[in-house]
């Protein structure tokens, strides 16, 4: 599991992944003054790559629906990608012991990678 990191301005309680920082600090508003901006996008703080992939209409529509309901409550404009990266980073850190994968033997489908990842709701 990728190593949690304390954040220095907070309580010593408070742990967070460091891919999660990054993460953050890309969601984040920029508190710069209002200077007159060149036409386009703003450039981006970190380098992505153009993917593409095949999802169904519900598929799209949860991605979309989680982007809405995660920009309400954290405060953030929050997109497809964001929400992409951090279920891939989450699930990685939750699966990934030091340097390698540890999973139990009889996990053979989604279904029962999705029930162990259970387990350790209850």
């Amino acid at each position: 599991m990728a190593k949690k990191i304390r954040k220095p301005a907070e309580s010593d309680k408070t742990l967070v992944y460091p891919w999660l920082r990054l993460l953050e600090l890309e969601v984040q508003p920029e508190e710069r003054p209002a200077l007159p901006r060149g036409r386009g996008r703003p450039p981006n703080p970190f380098t992505r790559k153009a993917v593409h992939v095949t999802l169904t209409d519900d598929e799209l529509q949860s991605l979309d629906d989680l982007a809405s309901i995660l920009s309400k409550r954290i405060g953030g404009r929050l997109h497809r990608g964001h929400i992409i990266a951090f279920l891939t980073f989450y699930l990685r850190s939750r699966l990934q012991k030091g340097n390698t994968f540890s999973l139990p033997a009889g996990i053979q489908s989604l279904s029962d990678l999705a029930a162990y990842l259970d387990k350790g709701q209850e």
